[in-house]
C-alpha cells in the first residue's frame, strides 16, 4: 500500500448531515474516475497501472473514507506516478475553482465529470473535502466555490467565442490510423496535454512519412509531432488537424538518462572547486 487520500463528504438534509448513497456512490465514483483518466492523460501508453482501494472508513460527521492507490501489477512500483496524478488531480480541481483556464491533463471527459462534483455540492450534498496527504493542500468544496468553479468549467466546455484556425503544431501519442467518408487519411492522436483523442487528417509530406512506418509501430502509440493547420472549437479546444509535416519523437525508454549525460572526467582529474576557479580565471585551456 503506498499514499492514501482522504475524502469527508457531507450531505444537506433536515437533522442529518449523512449524504443520500446515490450522492456518496457518485461523488467518490467521479473523483477516482478524475484520478484514473489523468493518470492515463501522462501515460505514454495511455492505460492506467494504479488502482484504489478503499482502507478505512469513518462514521464520524462527516462521513469519511480513505482511499490507497496499489500497483495493479505485482511487485511494480508506481509510487512516484501515483504522486503526480495525486498533484495535478488537486491542483486542477484548484485551478477549476479559481477560474485559471484549463487544468493539464483534464480532457473535456474529466472536466465533465469535475462539473458533476462540484453541482452536487450546490445541490444534494453540503460540503466535499479531498485530502491528498503530505505536500498539498486540501481541496474543499462548498455551496460558494462550488459555483464559482461550475460557471468556470462551463465557460471552458461551452465558451461563447467562434470557431477559428491556426498554423501550428500539437504533440500526441498515436493509438489508431484510418480513413474518413471522404477517404482522406485520418490519424487518431491523443493529445500529450490534456489527453483529449483528436483526428488528424494526413496530406502531403506527412503521408509519405507514415507511408514507411510500420502497422506495428503506430499501434504500439508511438510518440509523435504534428505540424499543419489546427482547427479549434473554441479558445484552446482542438477540433481537429490538417497534418501535412510530422516528427516522430523517442520514447521515453530511448531518451539518455544521467548515466549517459554524467561524464566523470568533466573536470580532467581536478577538484570541482579547482576547476570553478579556473573557469572564473580563465585560466582553463
Amino acid at each position: 500500500m503506498s499514499r492514501t487520500i482522504k475524502l469527508k463528504i457531507a450531505g444537506r438534509g433536515i437533522n442529518t448531515d449523512a449524504p443520500t448513497v446515490e450522492d456518496l456512490l457518485d461523488q467518490v465514483r467521479d473523483y477516482f474516475d478524475i484520478l484514473r483518466g489523468v493518470e492515463e492523460a501522462m501515460a505514454e501508453d495511455g492505460a492506467s497501472a494504479v488502482e484504489w482501494r478503499i482502507v478505512d472508513a469513518r462514521k464520524s460527521s462527516p462521513l469519511a473514507l480513505e482511499a490507497a492507490a496499489f500497483p495493479r501489477q505485482f511487485a511494480m512500483n508506481a509510487d512516484r506516478r501515483v504522486e503526480l496524478v495525486i498533484k495535478h488531480t488537486v491542483l486542477g480541481l484548484m485551478a477549476l475553482q479559481v477560474g485559471k483556464g484549463r487544468p493539464p491533463f483534464f480532457s473535456e471527459k474529466l472536466l465533465a465529470k469535475a462539473e458533476k462534483i462540484f453541482e452536487r455540492v450546490t445541490n444534494g450534498l453540503s460540503e466535499t473535502t479531498i485530502d491528498p496527504g503530505p505536500g498539498l493542500p486540501p481541496v474543499t468544496l462548498d455551496r460558494a466555490s462550488a459555483h464559482a468553479a461550475i460557471n468556470n468549467v462551463r465557460s471552458i466546455l461551452r465558451p461563447p467565442d467562434k470557431p477559428y484556425k491556426e498554423i501550428g503544431s500539437i504533440e500526441g501519442y498515436v493509438h489508431g490510423l484510418g480513413l474518413d467518408r471522404w477517404g482522406n487519411r485520418v490519424l487518431k492522436v491523443r493529445h500529450r496535454l490534456t489527453g483529449d483523442e483528436i483526428n488528424c487528417r494526413i496530406f502531403g509530406e506527412a503521408l509519405e512519412a507514415f507511408a514507411d512506418v510500420k502497422v506495428g509501430t503506430i499501434w504500439s502509440g508511438c510518440r509523435v509531432q504534428l505540424f499543419g493547420v489546427i482547427y479549434y472549437k473554441g479558445i484552446g479546444r482542438i477540433a481537429r488537424v490538417d497534418v501535412q509535416q510530422v516528427r516522430f519523437l523517442r520514447t521515453r525508454g530511448e531518451l539518455p538518462d544521467v548515466d549517459d549525460i554524467l561524464d566523470p572526467n568533466f573536470t580532467g582529474g581536478m577538484s570541482t572547486e579547482d576547476y570553478l576557479e579556473r573557469v572564473w580565471n580563465g585560466d582553463l585551456s
